[in-house]
């Protein structure tokens, strides 16, 4: 099989593998050569593969999609980190992923208070044109 992550800024991972296990929404999934097409939501987690050598590896991944579509595993994630061992990828989930997702959550709630604000000023221009104009 191959294994290709995909980030916004290119490629992060091509590898060919002997299997993959890998976190979804619905839990725990590892996927081998002739396992049925696959397609799901991945929540952050560290994506475990196995190389042609026989070797462990690992890859961290932020939010994002797998999909096994016969020889080839594709996951397209917000962000990925490659590294040697499973705390060193574990912290970078913990602080720089969860990280993000804090300043995502900010973002969007001040993005609703500001698109609010601007409902409440359209709102009175619109009470004004009905009293005769500003």
């Amino acid at each position: 099989m191959k294994l290709t992550v995909f980030t916004p800024l290119g490629t992060a991972l091509n590898s060919k593998i002997k299997k993959v296990t890998i976190e979804t929404l619905n839990g725990y999934y590892t996927l081998l050569p002739k396992h049925v097409d696959f397609a799901a939501a991945m929540r952050a987690n560290i994506v475990v593969y196995t190389d042609d050598n026989d070797v462990e590896k690992y890859v961290a991944c932020h939010h994002g999609i797998v999909v096994k579509k016969g020889e080839l595993v594709t996951i397209t994630v917000q962000d990925a980190v490659t590294g040697e061992t499973l705390d060193e990828l574990s912290e970078v989930i913990n602080r720089d992923f969860k990280q993000n997702d804090e300043k995502r959550k900010e973002l969007n709630s001040a993005m609703a208070r500001l698109e609010l604000g601007i409902m409440r000023g359209f709102g009175r221009l619109n009470k004004g044109d009905n009293d005769g104009g500003i």
